[in-house]
């Protein structure tokens, strides 16, 4: 009975994986990865992408999406999902939340979360119309926590390798007193000495302590990235290591080629490579080779508030996750074979906390901030397009009168449920002088999540023109 079961599972899986190089073959799947790092908006972002789909033809105000425009959906639904290991994305919460009074933001999500939506639409022109009046596409949205995706680079280090790039990181004039605590606890250790588990996992647990310090400073390259979201991982050994400075591995005569049998070293050189193969690795394997799409949040006006180190770190954040993705212009062998992104938004979230006069300049301070990543991009064949959203927009925009002058403003209301008026300042369409930063800092608001009334389409800023790039070239 087993071998049967056995047998008919992978005949299932040989016509599911049969049925999916078809429909790549026919170019009508699409994988979309949406990534970006912690309080970007990629789950509010998916929240609103699959409502706007799914309320096509009812009330969802998209006029710059084109298949929309020419009235060629016919309708939208949830399918289910090929990847069973991954948690199911929580649409159904995330609108219910928006739907009671208080209404709250959608959860943030802690590990892999996936979603399946076919679309069925009317062709536009082609040969393939002779045949069949209507055809359709299957959408899988994939989100990922954007610190898990700063581990992928390691998989191109060894041990001290990184422990070079991390005691630098340590020694960092911004870090240098965050720091503090735990280059002298790690330097008290005898790496020579007999390998203790409870004094690594001590340690590491304080280092990881030290990473969640440094993002609550406005810090964004932090690695490794499941030390701040372990997800399944919590208290695993396979976390219990820890960056070495090159200087005590000298002092302490560590020679990596000949390691002391069970020592700390030993133990930490092996939780390191094990963390990279088992961890990173299959990661890497199971998900990312097969992304045909990518959308890239960016959260530039928390790294404005933060100060200029959070921007400067922000930018080398995002250069350092696009070392890990295939990027390359596609055609069908490629998209059989070994598929590469070939679009890529990078979008500039939350603009509803600026004002309308500013999403220019917004845009430009993304542009500035992507410049040299840009070039590699553009060179390798890859279509790109930075823009700015509010997937879901929960202010409004107006004109107040302040000392006989009108002056551009936003209304909403504060989490604690005060009604907020105010302007919240010019956004600079390029990353200020240094000294700029010293004399002046932002305040851009947070507001609380808006009220969605009778089951009607998320407000939203240009997800219009996102669904547009990501998706038309493949409903015609």
């Amino acid at each position: 009975m087993d071998k049967a079961n056995s047998a008919q599972r992978y005949v299932n899986q040989a016509m599911h994986h049969a049925k999916l190089a078809g429909a790549r073959l026919a170019d009508k799947h699409v994988n979309l990865a949406v990534t970006g790092l912690s309080k970007s908006g990629k789950t509010a972002f998916i929240t609103s992408l699959m409502n706007q789909l799914l309320e096509v033809n009812e009330d969802a105000e998209l006029p710059f999406f084109s298949t929309k425009r020419e009235g060629r959906i016919i309708g939208v639904k949830r399918s289910n999902q090929v990847d069973l290991s991954a948690s199911r994305f929580a649409y159904e919460d995330a609108i219910l939340g928006l739907s009671t009074e208080p209404p709250t933001w959608p959860q943030s999500t802690t590990g892999i979360s996936q979603i399946r939506l076919v679309i069925r639409y009317k062709k536009k022109s082609g040969l393939s119309r002779w045949l069949s009046e209507d055809a359709k596409l299957t959408l899988d949205i994939t989100d990922y926590p954007g610190e898990w995706l700063l581990d992928l680079p390691l998989l191109d280090m060894d041990f001290v390798q990184w422990c070079e790039y991390s005691s630098r990181q340590l020694i960092n004039e911004q870090r240098a007193k965050l720091a503090a605590p735990i280059r002298a606890e790690i330097e008290a250790i005898d790496l020579n000495a007999k390998g203790d588990e409870l004094l690594l996992q001590k340690t590491a647990e304080s280092y990881a302590k030290y990473l969640k310090q440094c993002q609550q400073a406005g810090f964004q390259l932090l690695l490794p990235g499941r030390f701040l979201l372990p997800g399944e991982l919590l208290g695993a050994p396979v976390l219990h290591f820890f960056p070495v400075s090159p200087e005590q591995l000298i002092a302490q005569n560590i020679d990596l080629a000949k390691l002391v049998k069970g020592s700390n070293a030993e133990l930490l050189v092996k939780r390191f490579e094990y963390y990279k193969q088992h961890v990173v690795r299959p990661f890497y394997q199971q998900h990312f080779k097969r992304f045909d799409r990518q959308i890239i949040l960016v959260d530039c006006l928390s790294a404005l508030n933060n100060g200029l180190h959070s921007y400067q770190d922000l930018q080398a954040a995002l250069q350092w996750i696009m070392q890990s993705f295939a990027y390359g212009s596609s055609n069908i062998l490629k998209r059989l074979f070994k598929p590469k992104i070939d679009k890529l938004v990078f979008a500039a979230s939350k603009a509803d906390h600026v004002t309308p006069d500013q999403q220019v300049n917004l845009v430009k301070l993304l542009d500035s901030m992507l410049r040299d990543a840009r070039k590699q991009l553009q060179f390798d064949g890859v279509v790109t397009e930075s823009t700015l959203i509010a997937a879901i927009k929960a202010s409004t925009s107006g004109k107040a009168q302040i000392n006989g002058e009108f002056v551009p403003v936003l209304q909403g209301r504060t989490e604690d449920g005060l009604n907020l008026t105010l302007f919240p300042g010019e956004v600079p369409a390029t990353c200020p002088k240094a000294e700029f930063w010293q004399k002046q800092g932002f305040a851009f608001p947070q507001f609380a999540a808006p009220l969605l009334k009778d089951q009607q389409a998320l407000p939203h800023i240009r997800m219009d023109q996102v669904l547009d790039f990501m998706l038309a070239d493949k409903l015609l």
